[in-house]
Order: C-alpha cells, then sequence, then structure tokens
C-alpha cells in the first residue's frame, strides 16, 4: 500500500476530467491487489505460491463542496445503470504514472464533518486491470542514454 500526502503536485483523471478539491491534510492511499507471494510446503518439498494479481483500489478523499463530487454522482449512476468502466490516470508528485483500465467508482462513503476542519467524503476506485510507471525513472534512463550515445 502507498500513501500520496503531497495533494499540490498529485493529479487523479477520471474519465478525462481531473478531480478537484481535495480535503486537506487526507492522503490518497494506492493499493495493489492480489500478487502476494507465499512459502508452501507439500509432500514434492517446498515451494512458492503466487497469487494472481488483480488491479488496484485508490481511495481518496474530496471536500464537502468539492466540484468533482456532481461528477463522480454522475459517473456512478451511469455505471450502476450498466454503464462500462472508465479510464483512470494517477499522477503522484515524484511522476509515477498509475493507470486503471475498465475502473468503477464506489458509492461515497458518509461524510466526516464537525471537526475543526471541513467536511470530507471518501471515495474508491477499482480496477481489475492496472499499469504503472515511473516518469522520473524513464526519464532519467533516457537522458543517461542520450549522454551515454553523445560520449561513445
Amino acid at each position: 500500500m502507498r500513501k500520496v500526502y503531497n495533494q499540490k503536485n498529485l493529479t487523479i483523471t477520471v474519465d478525462g476530467v481531473t478531480l478537484r478539491d481535495y480535503m486537506d491534510g487526507a492522503s490518497v492511499t494506492i493499493q495493489y491487489d492480489g500478487g502476494e507471494v507465499d512459502k508452501t510446503q507439500g509432500t514434492d518439498g517446498a515451494g512458492i505460491n503466487l497469487a494472481t494479481n488483480q488491479g488496484m483500489t485508490v481511495q481518496f478523499t474530496l471536500r464537502e463542496e468539492s466540484r468533482s463530487r456532481e461528477f463522480l454522482k454522475a459517473l456512478r449512476l451511469r455505471q450502476d445503470n450498466g454503464g462500462a468502466g472508465v479510464t483512470v490516470v494517477i499522477r503522484t508528485g515524484v511522476n509515477i504514472i498509475h493507470t486503471l483500465t475498465d475502473a468503477y467508482v464506489s458509492q461515497p462513503a458518509a461524510l466526516s464533518t464537525g471537526d475543526k476542519k471541513m467536511g470530507g467524503v471518501q471515495y474508491t476506485l477499482m480496477s481489475a486491470n492496472e499499469e504503472s510507471s515511473n516518469m522520473g525513472l524513464d526519464a532519467a534512463i533516457g537522458a543517461l542514454s542520450t549522454a551515454a550515445a553523445t560520449f561513445i
């Protein structure tokens, strides 16, 4: 599980719409589902059991008056009525890109309010299909390859 705290540099784009108004101080949680590795012991000796990758779950909290809540509500209604999953692209502050294809949005969790902070509503996005890439690392490798080619 990975928690992302730097909201200034984080973007979550759902079906082409970039979400806005994250709750102050709330983290975004990105969790890979499945893929666990476990040791096994059978009659033929020790072995490894590798579970199937099952995609990714993303949780984030929007402010109570977020402009993105109506969009997510309409998307949920569309998916509830047989609409297809959507593409979600998450870019973290260190340029790691997570892409979920055929993703679905959950009903929002309970509103948390009444504290010293403004109220917030947590949403969950899930997909069985995900891909991650490190754009910062890819750019660094590309620059090193160019420099090496120039040097040779």
